[in-house]
């Protein structure tokens, strides 16, 4: 999906907006709000002023509990109030909230409204189907997977900002690259490779190993894998709960 809304996983335009929404269904993010809050995201990667990054909690550091459950089969649901899922229905009735307000232009609205009501639409749809076949099968396949199959998912997200700088623009500051096996890192579409990402977005994933090669030697070192990234995060992440400075 975050490829797709790229535009840099099919040659193609409209396969990467017909797949981004598809994927944008699957995972409840309404595609038109993720394009932008995700542009505003690569250019105020970690601002808490204004303007946000809307796309990553300005506050998630001092939220421990919602870091720890967030890696927990169906833990996420604990919050759903706060969820994109949530977010999308209240466009869907006409009630926008804030962040929506400062990144989507106003011109925009009507096709983020008029998605998300086809959004809700679907999600009840299988939901009724669901009660009139008396299975779960509709709700277990379409609905649910986010949930359950969160924690592989958020484990490889965090990697990517968690536990570095925040109000800083440089990208090799607030952005982090973990090297991770060919068969992980393929999965999760190259996107390891997340402080390459950030400096150039538009290089498409299967490209970013070789611009890492070109421009190594004025990065960071890389993370060596999942446990080498979390023996810097945790520990961080502990202390910015109690500093956030």
């Amino acid at each position: 999906e975050h490829e797709c809304r790229h535009r840099t996983f099919f040659k193609e335009r409209w396969l990467n907006d017909f797949f981004q929404y598809v994927l944008s269904f699957m995972t409840f993010r309404e595609s038109v709000v993720m394009r932008w809050t995700h542009a505003l995201h690569h250019s105020y990667t970690l601002k808490t002023h204004d303007p946000y990054d809307f796309e990553i909690q300005v506050d998630r550091p001092s939220k421990l509990f919602h870091f720890y459950m967030s890696l927990v089969p169906f833990g996420q649901l604990l919050w759903i109030h706060e969820s994109l899922f949530f977010q999308t229905l209240k466009c869907a009735f006409n009630v926008i909230p804030y962040p929506v307000k400062q990144t989507v232009p106003d011109e925009h609205l009507w096709k983020l409204k008029f998605n998300s009501r086809i959004h809700v639409l679907f999600y009840f749809l299988i939901i009724i189907i669901s009660i009139l076949y008396q299975t779960i099968l509709p709700i277990l396949f379409i609905l649910l997977p986010y949930y359950y199959g969160n924690t592989l998912l958020f484990l490889t997200g965090y990697t990517q900002h968690a536990g570095l700088a925040f109000n800083v623009k440089d990208h090799r500051v607030n952005t982090r690259t973990v090297i991770l096996n060919p068969i992980l890192s393929w999965l999760y579409c190259k996107m390891d490779y997340h402080m390459e990402h950030h400096m150039f977005p538009t290089v498409p994933s299967y490209n970013l190993k070789k611009l890492n090669k070109v421009i190594k030697d004025q990065l960071p070192k890389p993370k060596k894998g999942i446990f080498d990234a979390y023996k810097e995060i945790i520990p961080t992440l502990i202390k910015q709960s109690k500093n956030p400075h």
